[in-house]
Formats: C-alpha cells, structure tokens, sequence
C-alpha cells in the first residue's frame, strides 16, 4: 500500500499579532543564490522577495509604515527583512550596505546600482533581445528560458512589449529547421501568443526526445538479435 501523505510546511500564526500579520511558512526551503554583481538580478531580486514573503517580511519593502503597525515593531521588521536581503549578497556586496535598516532604501538602492534604467542600458538590452538567436546544441527549454530573462529585465526597466511581439521574436529567432513550425502557427491567422510559441516547442522538443528513445531502444534489440543468431551459428 502506498503512503499517500505529503509533507507541507507547517504554519504557525502568534495569537497576539496585529491585522497585518499571517501564517507564515517556518520550514520554506529559502534557496536563494547568493549575489556577487555579476549574475542575473532581476531573477536573484524575485527570489529575494519570494523570502521575504515566505519569513512574512514583505511588508517591509512599502517606503512608509503602514497606520496599524507600531513603531517598534516596524523597525524590527525592517532589521529582519535588511538581514535576509543582505544575507542573499556576497561579502564584497554586501559591505557597502551593511548599516541601511530601512528593507525599502535597501532594495532601491539595489536596483539603482544593478539595474539602471537608463537610456543606454535600455539599449543594450533590446539589442539584445532583437538579436536574440538559438545556440547550436541548446535544449529549447534553456533557450525559451535565456528569452524570458531578457524579457524580464526589460520588464524591470518598465520596458513593455506587445505579447504577439515576442511570439514574433522568439519565432525569428529559431533555426531553419523550425520554417515548418513557424509557416504552421503564422498560416491565416491575426494574431498569435507567445505561450501558444513556446507550447507548440516544447512539443516538438519532447516528440524528438520520444523518438530518439524509440531508436535507441529498436537499436538495442538489433544488437541482441544479431549476437544471439551469431551464437547459435557458432554452435553448428
């Protein structure tokens, strides 16, 4: 018989915390890559807001405390929540920050240093993601993946694009072997989606891997056939 329980974080919620407390998340696994400058921060600053939210500190990146909070209580939360962000950060990072306690000035001043949203790295970026192109030998997992994180630092420099616009892209930017796929989704329509793009790929993706696994397998069987036939002509 199999044992259908399922292990869940466990809750706990302190009967005298104000209205603006919750349950928070006390054994959430906080995987977070520690950040040296030289990585992606968009992503590492969306998994630093994931932990705020699972410790329940995420009230400490509003820029003012909020009415029913007290005081104190809001430079504790502060503390805690500058504490889990810098903990995020790798030494040489974190030193010029080590004495903020305000968790709002603390993420502004993040963004300011790593993510400037000025009009040269806007242009960079879109340079970028026009010129986004598959590399030889990539799963499209990763490249679909490579796509949304340049989408989503431009996202992060208020940069928007229609959605169609990047079905387009990442159309435009797969290999000649994918004009099929391409004329197939494009073919009498107005208009298309990039979750529809990355569906129908990812599709592709896993009938290919199905079908290498197919060969392989009938391969295999060959190779045993042949040796046993083999054998019992050596037995003659």
């Amino acid at each position: 018989m199999v044992d259908d329980k399922v292990d869940r974080p466990s809750t706990s919620v302190d009967p005298t915390s104000p209205s603006w407390a919750r349950p928070v998340l006390t054994n959430a696994r906080l995987a977070v890559e520690v950040f040296d400058g030289t990585g992606h921060f968009g992503m590492w600053q969306s998994e630093v807001l994931d932990a705020l939210f699972q410790q329940g500190l995420d009230i400490a990146i509003e820029e003012s405390k909020p009415e029913d909070v007290e005081e104190r209580n809001w430079l504790t939360i502060n503390r805690l929540a500058c504490g889990t962000v810098r903990s995020c950060l790798s030494r040489e990072q974190r030193y010029a920050f080590s004495k903020e306690t305000s968790a709002y000035k603390l993420l502004v001043a993040l963004e300011e240093k790593f993510l400037k949203k000025n009009c040269q790295n806007k242009l960079f970026m879109k340079k970028r993601i026009f010129r986004f192109t598959y590399v030889p030998g990539t799963t499209m997992n990763d490249h679909i993946t490579s796509f949304n994180q340049l989408v989503t630092d431009l996202m992060n420099m208020d940069e928007v694009f229609k959605d169609q616009d990047l079905a387009l892209i990442m159309l435009g930017s797969l290999p000649k072997e994918y004009e099929l796929l391409k004329t197939t989704l494009l073919n009498g329509k107005d208009d298309v989606s990039l979750s529809e793009v990355c569906v129908t790929l990812y599709s592709k993706e896993l009938r290919r891997k199905d079908k290498r696994i197919s060969s392989s397998g009938d391969t295999e069987v060959l190779l045993v056939r042949g040796r046993s036939q083999k054998k019992g002509t050596d037995k003659r």
